[in-house]
């Protein structure tokens, strides 16, 4: 453990130095949660997210939401960033008033409460296909759908939802970027020498990204074969296999608290001195 390093808590992660992958300004939150269980953050931002290439789309479909039955949000950061896109409109949660909304895994659905707004549908399954079997009871022929997401993001569910007959608007309100990388250089040291525990995977931006960082997958197997390579879910888990790359700890629920619940388990209880 380093100078300044705190540990607060007993348990399977006591101690343990686990690296934050997401995008900085999401890490503050989940490095508390760490240090709740008495873990150590280590972040290492492999993206960024940056408004959408045409901010201007995002509010025209606000302000036209009543053309759609349906809006479904498939991250925290779409929530974040459509909120982002309303306060600039000097409008709030009650656009949502007389529209049906859809969420993907609890997180979203959390952030969306926080903000007043309750999902009529959740879908647990983490991915495109949860959401589509989610909604496939609860949409009526012909419904329009507004989806509200990553610049780039994967096509199975608008395509699932056209073919099923319903007019699909998708439209991005954040885009993610790869981080600048300065302060890699530590961590990735780290990493080689096996001196951390853990490393999460959140989305397959984060996979991507931090194999490019690692100048390619070999290079990314070297540096994960030491620790503990944890996914969110099984899209992310897809991205990693991709790139031929092992996963450790999958979450059960597909939350940044799961993803701990399952390096936990991963693990197992502290040994005793």
């Amino acid at each position: 453990m380093r100078a300044g390093e705190v540990v607060s808590a007993a348990g399977p992660l006591s101690g343990k130095r686990v690296v934050l992958t997401r995008a900085r300004e999401q890490s503050d939150e989940s490095a508390e949660m760490l240090r709740a269980r008495g873990a150590i953050p280590v972040a290492l931002p492999v993206i960024a997210l940056h408004p959408p290439r045409d901010p201007a789309a995002v509010e025209r479909a606000l302000a036209g939401l009543d053309a759609y039955a349906w809006v479904a949000f498939t991250s925290v950061n779409g929530v974040t960033w459509t909120w982002t896109a309303l306060g600039r409109m000097g409008r709030d949660a009650s656009v949502f008033a007389r529209i049906k909304v859809a969420a993907i895994g609890p997180g979203t659905a959390g952030a969306l409460e926080q903000r007043g707004v309750t999902p009529s549908v959740v879908a647990l399954e983490h991915k495109g296909e949860g959401l589509t079997a989610a909604l496939a009871s609860e949409m009526r022929p012909g419904d329009s759908i507004l989806l509200l997401r990553a610049q780039v993001a994967r096509d199975v569910l608008p395509a699932a939802l056209r073919q099923a007959g319903h007019t699909v608007e998708d439209v991005a309100v954040y885009e993610t970027r790869a981080a600048s990388g300065q302060d890699a250089a530590g961590v990735l040291d780290e990493l080689g020498r096996g001196a951390i525990d853990a490393v999460t995977f959140t989305s397959p931006s984060t996979v991507d990204h931090f194999v490019a960082l690692a100048g390619g997958a070999k290079g990314a197997r070297l540096l994960l074969e030491k620790t503990c390579v944890a996914s969110i879910g099984p899209v992310t888990s897809a991205a990693l296999a991709a790139h031929g790359l092992r996963v450790d700890a999958l979450a059960a629920e597909h939350s940044f608290p799961g993803l701990l619940d399952a390096i936990e388990s991963a693990f197992g209880p502290p040994q005793r001195p």
